[in-house]
């Protein structure tokens, strides 16, 4: 199972100008998507990339959901103590 982003994850100043930049592009494709020369497959491509980009920004959301200890985590550690 894939490790989950945390909270903490996203306060860092690093995180604050990636996340900037990514929303500045999102918005860069938003713009070239509403050209009406472009066909299907461009469109289709230009959407695909806003889906992506939204779903690394939607990482900060979803740790923001996250309990603060992960109870698999928690289990794992409490079972390491006792050996």
């Amino acid at each position: 199972m894939p490790k989950r982003m945390r909270p903490e994850d996203f306060r860092s100043s690093t995180w604050k100008r990636l996340s900037q930049h990514i929303q500045d592009r999102v918005d860069e494709l938003r713009k070239l998507n509403d050209n009406p020369s472009y066909g299907p497959e461009q469109t289709a491509l230009i959407r695909g990339g806003i889906s992506e980009l939204s779903k690394i920004l939607s990482l900060a959301d979803e740790a923001s959901l996250s309990p603060a200890v992960d109870p698999d985590e928690l289990a794992q550690s409490v079972g390491d103590s006792g050996q």
